[in-house]
């Protein structure tokens, strides 16, 4: 393998959880629901940020966590800072505690992506219920956070393959 190539595949392993993210965005901003709208798109980048956090941190860094969240701040019409400080939060927990989750069952793994989650609707509820002067009603916020934590699972398990066949093995 050439050193241009071998030098291209470290970038484009080094690129791989950002462009997951990026995508995830993308799908959150996409007018298209699911099941005709009757389920929410889970949050796929809050999804990344915990997987990443725990088994590749050095996969994606804060600047790519940031730029995940203004992206999406930008998307979807949010105030310009709450998802970059939503992800950064998140990263920075899940991070402190990565020794605890690192080798754990799944099922620990996931309660503790269904805290994440939990903590992160809050603090988008109570943002913008602060920037609106009026307490917002929760519950279409916490139908999503339920679909993203029931659908933590499956992309986890899509992320451990990708994680071992482009990350690990290439």
């Amino acid at each position: 393998m050439s050193r241009r190539t071998e030098g291209f595949s470290r970038l484009a392993k080094a690129a791989t959880p950002t462009m997951v993210a990026l995508v995830g965005v993308v799908l959150l901003a996409l007018p298209v629901r699911l099941f005709g709208g009757f389920i929410p798109t889970p949050a796929i980048p809050l999804i990344v940020v915990y997987f990443w956090g725990i088994y590749g941190p050095g996969y994606l860094p804060a600047a790519s966590v940031f730029a995940i969240g203004l992206l999406q701040d930008f998307l979807t019409g949010g105030p310009l800072g709450l998802w970059p400080a939503v992800y950064l939060f998140t990263q920075y927990v899940v991070l402190s505690q990565r020794s605890y989750f690192a080798g754990r069952e799944m099922k620990v793994v996931w309660a503790g992506f269904g805290f994440a989650a939990a903590v992160a609707a809050v603090i988008v509820w109570l943002v913008m219920s602060m920037m609106s002067g009026d307490a917002l009603p929760i519950a279409r916020l916490a139908y999503q956070s339920a679909i993203t934590i029931v659908a933590y699972p499956l992309f986890a398990t899509i992320f451990g393959r990708l994680h071992r066949r482009v990350l690990v093995e290439a």
